[in-house]
């Protein structure tokens, strides 16, 4: 009987992790430590940096070619620059947010991972995520300024804000349409069931159809700077900003009625949803916004922002404190459905701000980035660190079952050595390590991947040949040397690791491939019924180490399968 509630007791005790890992801290804010901070000097950043897998991206503007020049940075965890690309030419007002696409195919083609950036200048570029190099560019009108605004995903295609319209292209690069409209400034189009709506400084709401074309609606006497915001099928919620305040309206875009939801403040920021709630602010108070059935005021806090509104964490809004004073406003919704300030954040050099924050959790750690105008950049994080995460259903009971099992034979052991039954307590430990290696085989090859890789300098630019067609270049490319010829095969996209490349390429190509299974992994045996004395992989010039189906591969990869 003793046994068994000692049994119990460790059971419990190894399953509390799991619960802690599903509880919340909401005192987070307190524990934020400073980890680093970077001042980019005589520029300014206006639009929120941007946390993609274990990079960083942020853009700096200039009012002036004498302070700075725009870049777009790439930064690591630790605030280590990875990579840089400038633009010269764009000058002033580099304000529209950096935009990430994951790899894909559609309609319009395929496209790797990529990073999408519109510059004053009216270039709009698609940049390699990893190094930076350009995909491919489109230009744009350029009156005095060229792109301010967000541009805006719809399946396949991007619709970027032009300054004078929006231009359409396929995520390949390809121009779909282009269309004139009014002047625009800092705004951004909507997608709603394959039509496009976007607003511009004479208060004009823009209608594109899908067969291109146009109608107008006069919102009023003022300018529409914001992205209108989505409320249902048939609506949409428009910050119209005037000379002294600024109107929220409700388009029925059936009918064409326009209702006024709430009488704001001046110089408005750009409004958010959250959940059935709109966000929004200007310089006087934070305003929120219920839209479940008809859009109405809830409540409004005293706040001036007119930036960006940040939601993380899923129920944290964050604001930047636009006066020189500077820091930023913490605000959520409370049980009862109203807004209410939770915190501030101050630091030593704050100063004006528009960019909103960014966002980041990694094993119950919570990071943030937050930028002001004069271009300090910061890194922060809480020190709670989950000891387990229960991410998934299905790992958590095959966890819990492993631990059992773990715990029932080692059990059994201590009682066989209590007993001196030395033999049959050897037999047992030896069961528990050949459970332990079984469960843990692909952690262990996973960290020698990951061990590999960190050592590993390769660059795909190394491997690339000039031969190939362009339209390979940012995407991964498949190599089959055989002892009697050679085989090509580029412009995959989304594959993760070495054999999932493979198995795709040698079946689009019509190729053979034989697999056979080891304890140490899937191994290649023969590509096209040829064997020899094997097969071997290389990836961006590298020799591979491991199983291929354990060898992860970025989305510019050049992987080479020799025949031995």
């Amino acid at each position: 009987m003793r046994i068994i509630a000692t049994f119990f007791a460790v059971l419990l005790f190894l399953l509390a992790p799991i619960s802690a890992a599903e509880s919340n801290d909401s005192n987070w804010t307190s524990d934020l430590t400073q980890q680093w901070d970077i001042d980019f000097e005589a520029v300014y950043v206006s639009t929120r940096p941007v946390i993609i897998d274990e990079s960083i991206y942020v853009r700096t503007s200039s009012s002036t070619i004498d302070n700075g020049v725009p870049t777009i940075y790439s930064l690591d965890f630790s605030g280590n620059q990875q990579w840089e690309v400038t633009n010269p030419n764009s000058t002033k007002q580099d304000m529209s947010p950096i935009l990430s696409v994951s790899a894909g195919n559609g309609e319009c083609g395929n496209w790797p991972d990529m990073l999408l950036i519109g510059w004053s200048d009216g270039l709009f570029q698609a940049l390699n995520p990893t190094n930076g190099n350009v995909i491919w560019q489109h230009s744009t009108e350029f009156l005095s300024w060229g792109i301010t605004g967000k541009a805006t995903l719809d399946g396949d295609s991007i619709i970027i804000p032009t300054r004078t319209g929006i231009d359409k292209l396929c995520l390949d690069g390809d121009l779909e349409f282009s269309q004139q409209l009014g002047l625009g400034w800092r705004n951004s189009p909507t997608a709603l069931n394959g039509e496009y709506w976007i607003g511009d400084e004479s208060g004009t709401l823009w209608h594109v159809s899908a067969n291109q074309s146009v109608n107008s609606y006069s919102i009023g006497e003022g300018k529409i700077r914001h992205q209108p915001l989505i409320i249902d099928d048939d609506n949409l919620l428009i910050h119209l900003q005037l000379p002294s305040e600024s109107e929220l309206k409700s388009l029925d875009t059936t009918t064409g009625e326009l209702t006024t939801v709430a009488k704001l403040g001046s110089s408005p920021a750009m409004p958010e949803i959250m959940n059935q709630y709109v966000i929004t602010a200007d310089a006087s108070y934070v305003s929120l916004i219920d839209c479940l059935e008809n859009c109405h005021m809830v409540n409004q806090v005293p706040f001036r922002s007119n930036g960006e509104v940040s939601i993380i964490f899923d129920d944290y809004i964050f604001l930047p404190h636009n006066s020189q004073e500077g820091g930023y406003g913490i605000f959520t919704i409370s049980d009862e459905g109203e807004l209410y300030q939770v915190d501030t954040l101050n630091f030593a050099d704050d100063w004006y701000g528009t960019a909103g924050l960014a966002g980041h959790e990694v094993n119950g750690q919570k990071q943030i980035l937050v930028v002001n105008d004069n271009a300090n950049l910061k890194f922060l994080s809480t020190d709670y660190v989950l000891t387990l995460e229960s991410s998934n259903a299905d790992s958590d009971w095959a966890t819990i079952f492993a631990m059992v099992l773990a715990l029932i034979i080692i059990s059994t052991t201590g009682i066989q050595l209590l007993r001196e039954r030395f033999q049959s307590a050897f037999k047992f430990f030896i069961l528990f390590i050949t459970i332990l290696v079984y469960f843990s085989l692909g952690d262990i090859i996973s960290a020698w991947a990951d061990l590999v890789e960190d050592s590993d300098n390769s660059d795909p630019d190394d491997a690339w040949s000039e031969n190939w067609p362009d339209k390979w270049l940012g995407t991964q490319v498949v190599i089959f040397e055989f002892k009697d010829g050679l085989i090509e095969a580029g412009g995959y996209v989304g594959h993760e690791d070495v054999l999932e490349l493979t198995k795709y390429a040698t079946s689009e190509q019509g190729i053979d491939l034989e697999i056979s299974d080891t304890s140490f992994g899937k191994y290649v045996v023969s590509i096209d019924g040829k064997s020899g004395d094997g097969w071997e992989y290389y990836v961006n010039g590298q020799a591979g180490t491991i199983s291929a189906e354990y060898q992860s591969i970025d989305s510019n990869a050049v992987v080479v399968w020799k025949q031995l």
